[in-house]
């Protein structure tokens, strides 16, 4: 980490006290910060103009979240995929997930051509054994698969022209983050390779974005910081957050000039909330315009 920079103050812009605030992405369409707090199974929306958060409660788990236009967004929950129509309030069966009801979503990204991709986990957590997946979503609502043996899948995010995928396994015996070659027309992945050894971070590798420079932002889950890592594998900006438990970074705003980021509480005992009585904030930090537009799940027709 020689020459890395820290960089300004993080603000709680939200003392939400999420048990496990996570999947931030920004929505263009609705000018709304979504987010998820999975451990209360409620999906939520924050407008950073106003400070107002809306939620809504779902019937399971919620570990992500991606817009599907300005009044719907895409919900993965622990059997598969529901839309949300934020209006009504209604929430619809999209697609179903075949993991023999050991696994559910956790981390996710739209990639530029509209492509869904996911990361799987053990409903047991950090105890599971390595069976999580990594697959894609289209308009066919077929899920692909496309890597298995994963325990703690996060960190995914695209390069801005779509040519890379960024996917990271945060169970402490892992602990790496990986890059691929991604081909936007077909949505193939190949080329996998180290990207980033977690031994070299302050913590854990946890949930990330990708900004208008291609560097990688990325949660250090127990390291208490936000880390900003080149193209080339640098680590050259470091955010200090108050909280030990940062979980998913986007970058957002109406000039794509702010980063947000979730953090956790649940895993605090008595003494850890007080020391850290934020812990479950929603956090931002002006940074400039560097953001790149957070691209529309394309939904498949109805049927």
């Amino acid at each position: 980490m020689v020459g890395m920079i820290a960089v300004g103050r993080a603000e709680c812009v939200l003392d939400a006290q999420a048990q496990v605030g996570e999947g931030a992405v920004w929505c263009a369409d609705s000018q709304r910060l979504l987010w998820v707090d999975v451990w209360q199974q409620r999906v939520h929306r924050y407008d950073p103009a106003t400070g107002h958060d809306e939620h809504w409660v779902m019937p399971q788990r919620a570990g992500c979240v991606a817009p599907a236009g300005p009044d719907q967004i895409l919900v993965g929950l622990v059997g598969g995929f529901s839309m949300l129509t934020c209006s009504s309030g209604a929430l619809a069966p999209y697609v179903a997930l075949d993991h023999a009801g050991a696994n559910r979503c956790n981390d996710s990204v739209v990639d530029p051509a509209g492509r869904l991709w996911c990361g799987t986990m053990p409903l047991a957590g950090l105890k599971g054994e390595a069976s999580g997946q990594l697959f894609s979503l289209d308009g066919t609502r077929m899920p692909r698969a496309h890597m298995d043996g994963l325990t703690l899948s996060n960190g995914l995010a695209c390069a801005p022209d779509g040519r890379l995928l960024y996917l990271s396994d945060s169970h402490p015996a892992v602990n790496r983050v990986w890059v691929f070659d991604l081909d936007p027309a077909s949505g193939e992945l190949g080329g996998q390779r180290l990207f980033l050894d977690g031994a070299a971070l302050p913590g854990r590798p946890d949930g990330a974005t990708v900004d208008a420079d291609g560097c990688y932002w990325i949660c250090a889950v127990d390291g208490w910081s936000v880390l900003r890592i080149t193209p080339q594998g640098r680590i050259d900006r470091r955010i200090a957050l108050p909280v030990s438990k940062p979980s998913k970074v986007a970058i957002g705003g109406a000039r794509l000039d702010t980063l947000f980021i979730t953090s956790i509480s649940s895993t605090l005992d008595a003494a850890g909330r007080s020391a850290e009585p934020l812990a479950g904030g929603l956090f931002a930090l002006h940074v400039g315009p560097i953001g790149v537009a957070s691209p529309v799940f394309k939904t498949a027709p109805s049927i």
